[in-house]
């Protein structure tokens, strides 16, 4: 009997020592100012990645704009811009995702705003205390209130703990790559600006096969170097998968969390504290 006593106060004051505990981050500033910051620096982060995108758009249609060409046979010739139309049609495929990127980074912010509002903050604390004295007190009377104040707080912390989660991610594995993705961009963005002027400058001095053969070399590599198509193509596509696990893969799966437990959580059994001791001896 002594030993139920005692285990049925040290669950009373686990539990209440958690209660606490999420009253105190409910209300704790910090939180939901590191996750703002992050989504701002996400934000910041995928606009110069749309910025350069565009850039490289620009840039090809600049080159696209050069009208000089071989021909190769009856009916048959070759264009620089032609060269590059995949590349071209790559980069705006992947400027349409980067703006589905931003639309899911905006909405995260407003949720993150609609979650941590006085509103919500003050809902979860009153929430959060009276399931928990239902508990204590009449916990088969008002099993509803336990279920609402667990509910209430999930939803409160969730999407907290989906953005530190992906910041995580960032620091672990993703900023690096990212990094690299951009340089090797912006890298590509130069070649390429630079690639309708030493085309020019070719065709000039060694004639139009020349140049042709030139250009092609600098897009789509020459002796086992990569080809400014291939620098450019390979960065986009690792930008699409970091990109994807971020903005939708991440919040998909923690949505479907959500769900799970919200579902567990409406059905969950609620017992006494002196029930819960009984039960683990």
């Amino acid at each position: 009997m002594i030993c139920w006593v005692v285990n049925s106060m040290a669950l009373k004051v686990l539990v209440g020592t958690m209660v606490l505990v999420g009253l105190i981050a409910n209300w704790l500033p910090e939180m939901d100012a590191a996750a703002r910051a992050y989504l701002d620096l996400s934000m910041a982060d995928s606009l110069v990645v749309y910025a350069t995108a565009r850039g490289l758009n620009a840039v090809i249609s600049v080159i696209q704009s050069v009208h000089l060409s071989v021909s190769l046979g009856a009916g048959v010739g070759l264009n620089l811009g032609e060269m590059l139309d995949p590349l071209n049609d790559l980069i705006e495929r992947f400027s349409t995702f980067v703006l589905y990127g931003l639309a899911a980074i905006g909405l995260q912010k407003l949720l993150l705003l609609a979650s941590g509002s006085l509103v919500m903050k003050i809902i979860t604390s009153l929430l959060m205390i009276a399931g928990y004295l239902a508990w204590l007190f009449q916990p088969a009377r008002f099993a509803w209130l336990v279920r609402l104040g667990l509910m209430i707080a999930l939803v409160r912390f969730a999407l907290l703990i989906e953005v530190g989660t992906v910041a995580v991610l960032d620091s672990l594995y993703f900023d690096d790559r990212t990094q690299q993705a951009e340089s090797a961009l912006n890298l590509a963005r130069e070649e390429l600006g630079s690639l309708r002027q030493r085309y020019l400058a070719s065709v000039a001095e060694s004639g139009v096969f020349g140049g042709v053969w030139e250009a092609a070399s600098s897009v789509l590599g020459d002796d086992g170097q990569h080809g400014v198509a291939d620098l450019a193509a390979g960065a986009i596509v690792e930008l699409i998968v970091i990109m994807l696990v971020r903005s939708v893969v991440m919040p998909l799966l923690f949505i479907w969390a959500l769900v799970v437990l919200m579902g567990r959580l409406a059905s969950i059994r609620v017992a006494s504290p002196g029930q819960v001791s009984q039960a683990g001896i």
